[in-house]
């Protein structure tokens, strides 16, 4: 399975479920620009739940 790290580009169309705010890429996870909450990355896929950040 491909689990090449996103790109900023991939993440142009989604936002942070909680505050709406830009999401960027990180190494394990996926941080929010606004309420800096992380998300993870599960194979390759942000889980973006609320009750799942890290």
């Amino acid at each position: 399975m491909n689990t090449s790290p996103l790109l900023p580009e991939d993440l142009r169309w989604v936002v942070c479920p909680v505050c709406h705010q830009p999401l960027e890429s990180q190494p394990e996870s996926i941080r929010c620009t606004g309420c800096l909450r992380r998300y993870p990355l599960v194979d390759g896929i942000p889980v973006l739940l609320a009750d799942r950040t890290l």
